[in-house]
């Protein structure tokens, strides 16, 4: 399926994760196959953006195209802003961000928190594609809390601002990470609109991909948490969704070289000392 004019060759994304999805960590993640891969949060605020963290968040180095960013933000003119900063620092597609549930997030009325206000959605919408040519792509969740669940709403008002793509995090907000994704949820909003919707939560296995791909009717899916100290696992997603065959696990000298890489880009990105303080808990997902 297409993201605006970029043709994805894979149903299965890489989730951004901040404090994870960095150059290195998506670099790995596209060799083993992610359709596409997405930077981490990077904050709308200008006052940021000069920073060496914001720095390193928009650097895409030898990444292949297309280059999405995502920004975060609760200002449309600022949002707007922030988009066409990063678009001219090589960002091919503009992802926003309405799904983050972090409290320091949530707190200046951005992330997940957006979701409450579906006016100020649409003007963040519209604002940004209307900034850019480039595709502009949305995260968010069902919605705030179990009784205000508005993903269906929050989809359709993206289709009508231009948005070339959702993902949905198939929980509430309220729920962060606990319970189970909704999925009944994801396929009522992909029956709801018609762009690529991207199912995202608990899809830790190739037959559960398939499962939810079935059972939502979404266009991909996307994976976060189980792609820590896991990167291919998006090879082996690939190959059951077209073959219906289960690749066995990488063997562990294959695994070691994968960790090896992994440090050695780090080292090469960060600079070694601090290279070696970010890839700690990398190391540590890969040994557990």
């Amino acid at each position: 399926f297409n993201v605006g004019n970029f043709k994805i060759s894979s149903q299965v994304f890489l989730a951004p994760m901040a404090g994870i999805t960095d150059l290195p960590f998506r670099l790995l993640c596209r060799e083993s196959g992610a359709g596409l891969v997405v930077s981490e949060m990077v904050a709308a605020d200008p006052r940021t953006w000069h920073t060496r963290k914001s720095s390193l968040r928009t650097e895409f180095g030898e990444e292949s195209s297309p280059r999405s960013v995502q920004i975060a933000g609760y200002d449309p003119d600022m949002m707007a802003a922030a988009a066409k900063y990063n678009v001219s620092r090589g960002a091919e597609i503009v992802d926003i961000n309405m799904g983050c549930p972090a409290k320091k997030v949530c707190r200046r009325d951005a992330g997940s928190a957006l979701l409450k206000n579906p006016k100020l959605v649409k003007a963040i919408l519209e604002a940004v594609t209307t900034a850019v040519k480039t595709p502009v792509t949305l995260k968010i969740r069902t919605g705030w809390d179990s009784m205000n669940r508005n993903a269906q709403v929050i989809a359709k008002i993206a289709e009508d601002a231009g948005v070339a793509a959702i993902a949905i995090h198939g929980r509430t907000r309220q729920c962060r990470f606990a319970g189970t994704a909704e999925y009944d949820t994801i396929a009522k909003v992909v029956s709801s609109v018609n762009i690529p919707v991207i199912a995202n939560g608990d899809i830790t296995t190739p037959q559960k991909a398939r499962s939810v791909l079935n059972k939502t009717g979404a266009a991909g899916i996307m994976i976060g948490r189980a792609a820590l100290g896991n990167p291919w696992i998006f090879q082996r997603l690939n190959h059951y969704l077209r073959t219906g065959e289960l690749l066995p696990e990488p063997l562990i000298s294959q695994k070691a070289d994968t960790i090896e890489k992994h440090l050695r880009k780090a080292h090469d990105f960060y600079g070694e000392t601090s290279g070696v303080k970010i890839v700690r808990k990398h190391i540590a997902w890969y040994l557990k």
